[in-house]
């Protein structure tokens, strides 16, 4: 941009104080300059700035950002801009790193053959997106080249690390903008490889000046995002492991898992009879549902009495009424619960429940079950304000 000091100095004060003075000092958001550069040269090919990136890749050399490391920038760029767009940024860097007297090719990188890079790509996928993405590349031919080819064919390079990898990609998708579930899904990958929000919005600072406000903004608002439901895993996963805490609160037992009625759970829940059928007149059961665990919508026939009791005893859970708000249920809570009344129970999605289920004796009783209570009903109780608890 030298030729600019001539035509617009003004501009040209204000942009370099921004930039060298401001962006590259901010207090808490320095990058090492060879980060800071692949960053930067990352986000110059995801929005289109070729001549400026011939003009800066010189600089990144001189930074220590090695030409190995650039190629492998551009390779990699092939898969989330296209070939045609990454073509331009491939031929600068032969012309600039051959102007400086590097010999091409450069040293080979791969590390897959054309007969492992789909189990290897997926591999990968496991590693940075987590074990649901096994069997990803079965769901159609667009996700089994996306396995072979973006992550057989260039994650599995040496050159960069993974956690490399996931930034440039970030830095690609931030820059061309219209991303918004990738850019999530990668902020995600990123934190989960180690570059935490933190980084990222250092990195975010860094190319600012390059792709402007909008987009950087929205990157910001894409990494909050997946920190936010990283918390809420993290949070969960920190409930779900403290099963040894809730056993303790659990005084009536956990029992055995209870096989027998899982067609009318979702979930794994547990069973362990206080009586036994025959020799008392009530039965008497402590039922035990793991996290995000509930019982299908489902009614108690009878024709006089009948109707079941809940007596709470460990951990915390719901209730629900059909056409009335949930309960929040909680140890010490008693639920009368009517005959004829279609009603669900089970566990919160991120703790343990127990309660002792009470048959109230009658004639002609029978239970009738009805369809589950969907992800989406119950996923929003979580974000509901609880009923009045009900004894």
């Amino acid at each position: 941009m030298n030729s600019l000091h001539k035509t617009d100095p003004e501009f040209m004060e204000r942009l370099e104080y921004f930039m060298a003075e401001e962006v590259a000092r901010e207090p808490g958001q320095h990058l090492d300059e060879p980060v800071r550069y692949m960053a930067i040269l990352a986000a110059l090919i995801g929005c289109q700035a070729a001549e400026l990136f011939r003009e800066i890749l010189p600089e990144a050399l001189d930074n220590g950002l090695t030409p190995v490391k650039i190629k492998e920038i551009i390779y990699q760029s092939a898969d989330y801009v296209g070939i045609g767009r990454m073509r331009p940024f491939l031929t600068a860097v032969n012309e600039v790193l051959e102007g400086r007297g590097v010999t091409l090719p450069l040293p080979g990188q791969a590390t897959t053959t054309l007969e492992d890079r789909l189990e290897k790509g997926s591999l990968v996928q496991v590693d940075i997106f987590g074990g649901g993405m096994a069997d990803f590349w079965k769901k159609g031919h667009i996700n089994r080249w996306l396995a072979a080819n973006c992550f057989g064919d260039y994650y599995t390079r040496k050159g960069l690390d993974l956690g490399e990898r996931e930034m440039i990609t970030f830095c690609f998708l931030a820059a061309q903008g219209g991303c918004d579930p990738q850019l999530t899904s990668h902020a995600a990958g990123n934190m989960g490889l180690g570059n935490d929000r933190d980084f990222l919005i250092r990195v975010v600072s860094q190319c600012l000046p390059y792709i402007g406000y909008p987009r950087s903004l929205n990157a910001i608002a894409c990494i909050n995002k997946a920190a936010e439901a990283d918390n809420e895993k993290e949070k969960h996963t920190l409930k779900r492991s403290d099963e040894a805490a809730f056993s303790k609160e659990n005084i009536f037992g956990k029992g055995e898992e209870n096989t027998g009625f899982a067609q009318y759970f979702i979930g794994k829940s547990y069973l362990n009879p206080l009586t036994v059928p025959g020799e008392s007149a009530v039965f008497l059961a402590n039922v035990t549902f793991e996290p995000g665990c509930r019982n299908n919508w489902h009614i108690h026939h009878a024709s006089k009495g009948g109707g079941q009791l809940l007596i709470c005893t460990a951990g915390s859970g719901w209730y629900q009424e059909e056409g009335k708000d949930a309960v929040s249920l909680e140890p010490g809570m008693v639920i009368t619960i009517p005959p004829e009344v279609k009603h669900w129970h089970g566990a919160k999605s991120d703790r343990w429940f127990s309660h002792i289920a009470v048959e109230v004796p009658g004639e002609d009783t029978e239970n009738e079950w009805c369809g589950p209570v969907t992800d989406e009903a119950y996923n929003q109780l979580d974000f509901a304000t609880p009923a009045s608890n009900k004894s």
